[in-house]
């Protein structure tokens, strides 16, 4: 299920991430291992997260991804050759924000990018979700809430 469509500014905020490539049908075996990574690194630098956990997709083509996962931080952090420090742009982001199960945030996206176009908003960036509620914390999949930034001008 998604809530109400809408764009807002958003601040850029530091992150540390860890970019990949993989395919649809293995993104939930890959994103974990990654995040934990990514959590680690933050740790070791002497800082917790700033947020919750995120990921970037770069380019889709058909089944294959380009995607980035991480984690927000409170101030910049150093990368290393696995590990990038960089930052989720700020600027006019579109919003939706996705309740239920990660199987079904095919929806909200499809759902999503009509209403830009409805708009008259075009894509100005890699889009990307925070996957707000913690599925360690929460085993019931349709309480998950994940909010989906497009970046657009």
């Amino acid at each position: 299920m998604t809530s109400e469509f809408t764009t807002r500014q958003i601040d850029a905020q530091p992150i540390v991430s860890i970019r990949t490539k993989t395919t649809m049908d293995k993104i939930g075996k890959v994103m974990g291992p990654l995040f934990g990574e990514v959590y680690g690194y933050i740790q070791q630098s002497g800082q917790a997260p700033a947020g919750m956990p995120f990921a970037i997709y770069h380019a889709m083509d058909g089944g294959s991804l380009d995607l980035e996962c991480g984690m927000p931080v409170a101030a910049p952090v150093a990368g290393t050759d696995r590990i990038r420090a960089g930052e989720l742009p700020g600027g006019t982001a579109a919003t939706v924000t996705h309740t239920g199960p990660y199987d079904d945030l095919r929806q909200s996206w499809a759902a999503l990018t009509e209403w830009m176009k409805s708009q008259g908003l075009e894509p100005a960036g890699a889009p990307w979700e925070v996957y707000v509620t913690d599925p360690g914390a929460e085993p019931d999949s349709s309480k998950w809430r994940t909010d989906i930034f497009f970046p657009v001008r």
